[in-house]
């Protein structure tokens, strides 16, 4: 594949906790969403509605996320089949990580979290995506393994040469919103899971994504001992230079 899964730079230690770090954060910030009642990222849509519409299958918020993912690294292998590597496999156990942690913040860490009016709806919708956007960041920046969404937007960007891996991610994230509408009108008869919330989230954690990267990225790639990133992150910050008579800085 064009988009490795698996990069062996730098402390692999350091490079694992940070990982764990930034789908712990994920995992609340999907939490926090579902709390806020306004519908949840893109990637969470699926799962969250199937949740509200099949109480009586005792899924939780957690369970449904390791369900769907799994179903997405099937999907994988389906399109990349023999070029499905073995390393991937381990989106699984990425996938229960992420589930379990969504659920310990569901029951332990947000229990007290009581969205009961609109305006602070979308105040804990808001505060969700940048966390979101946070975690996603700090995953990334790991550099080790994707979680199974992102890896079906790169197994399908290997496929289809037209389009680019963010339009297809815009493609994969609105037709995961659509699937979930879909759901919930056909089985409650109203929406749930994929609400206004979701629209904003689509929007709002790549802008948060940006600006944790310029801001945050290079102090995780100096604690991962990434210098070429690191260096990279300074000369992006630095002022332009302006050259002086003697053609110096």
């Amino acid at each position: 594949m064009a988009h490795p899964l698996f990069e062996g730079q730098g402390n692999y230690f350091r490079r694992v906790l940070v990982l764990i770090l930034g789908l712990s954060i994920m995992a609340f910030a999907i939490a926090m969403s579902k709390k806020a009642f306004l519908g949840t990222s893109p990637i969470s849509c699926i799962p969250a509605t199937l949740t509200d519409c099949f109480p009586e299958w005792g899924l939780t918020l957690g369970d449904w996320t390791i369900v769907f993912n799994l179903v997405l690294v099937g999907l994988q292998v389906c399109i990349l089949r023999r070029d499905f590597r073995p390393v991937q496999v381990l989106q699984i156990p990425l996938a229960i990580f992420l589930g379990k942690m969504t659920d310990i913040s569901m029951d332990y860490l947000l229990f007290f979290m009581n969205a009961d009016n609109y305006v602070l709806q979308w105040i804990f919708c808001i505060l969700a995506c940048a966390i979101l956007g946070l975690g996603v960041m700090i995953e990334i920046r790991a550099k080790l393994l994707v979680v199974p969404g992102d890896g079906l937007v790169i197994a399908m960007a290997s496929h289809i040469r037209k389009l680019d891996f963010r339009k297809l991610k815009l493609l994969v994230d609105s037709s995961m919103v659509i699937i979930a509408a879909v759901i919930s009108l056909y089985s409650v008869s109203h929406l749930t899971g994929a609400r206004e919330g979701s629209i904003f989230a689509a929007i709002a954690v790549s802008n948060f994504l940006w600006f944790y990267r310029n801001h945050l990225g290079k102090y995780i790639d100096r604690f991962l001992g990434d210098e070429e990133s690191a260096r990279a992150s300074r000369d992006r910050d630095r002022p332009p230079c302006r050259l002086s008579a003697d053609n110096r800085c």
